[in-house]
């Protein structure tokens, strides 16, 4: 499968074990479609649970936003200029600095944004929190580039625990 909101190949059941065997490919009448029949193997097929990922009928009030949402894209994106801070280093970047400093660096400051988040929430002040998040998961995002992992696994993992 494409993935839009990663921009890369995946496989299906790569890391769930729900796999599908192709059992037929049919092409449409002017050659740019393909019609896959498949056989379902180690249980759902969806991520939500369901038999297969077509189940919502649409209506004229029906909502049709895609699962792949903006802000899903927005950390991708980030992900993916983190990435580019290490084979491009810009001058001056905060990113780069983090990627010239190393891991441990890294890990200092993901403590720190994490603890600003803990006395933001403390202090019941919201727009605190919300600001430190926004850090802690910026600097999470740079130690996910170090270790090589896309945030699509982290996505992943938490589908498994709901």
């Amino acid at each position: 499968f494409f993935s839009r909101s990663r921009q890369e190949l995946w496989h299906k059941g790569e890391t769930s074990g729900h796999l599908q065997k192709i059992k037929e490919i049919k092409l449409d009448c002017d050659g740019d479609a393909l019609l896959l029949k498949v056989e379902s193997v180690g249980g759902q097929v969806c991520h939500t649970g369901k038999r297969s990922c077509f189940f919502r009928s649409v209506g004229v009030q029906e909502d049709v936003t895609p699962v792949a949402k903006k802000e899903f894209q927005l950390i991708n994106e980030l992900y993916q200029l983190i990435l580019d801070r290490k084979v491009n280093p810009k001058e001056g970047s905060y990113t780069c600095y983090l990627w010239e400093q190393g891991q441990d660096k890294m890990l200092k400051k993901v403590g720190e944004e994490a603890a600003e988040v803990i006395i933001g929430s403390k202090n019941n002040c919201q727009d605190e929190v919300v600001y430190e998040t926004a850090d802690l998961i910026f600097h999470l995002l740079v130690l996910l580039a170090w270790h090589g992992i896309k945030p699509a696994e982290i996505i992943r993992e938490l589908e498994k625990r709901r």
